[in-house]
């Protein structure tokens, strides 16, 4: 487990991390805000901006997974649909 991101956004808010995954393999993105009544989506996006996984319930986690084809950049999206709180971003490979 590694963190990859941290910060606080609130509701209507975004922020993004860049990332460079390696092809071949799988990575699991989760997003631990540290209130748990906020609502908070996770968004990622390939290298040409195409959205790739997502998880957009209603939970104040969120989760995602990607196993790129080839090594490239990636865009990682935190969102808060409700509430305000700091939190990090963790990657499993």
């Amino acid at each position: 487990m590694s963190t990859v991101g941290a910060g606080v956004i609130g509701t209507g808010q975004a922020q993004y991390l860049d990332v460079v995954l390696q092809g071949g393999r799988t990575y699991s993105f989760s997003v631990h805000p540290s209130e748990p009544n906020v609502d908070f989506d996770l968004h990622i996006y390939d290298q040409n901006g195409t959205l790739v996984a997502w998880d957009e319930s209603p939970a104040a986690d969120a989760y995602g997974m990607v196993t790129p084809i080839i090594t490239g950049p990636f865009r990682i999206a935190v969102n808060s649909v409700e509430g305000m709180s700091t939190y990090r971003v963790e990657v499993f490979a």
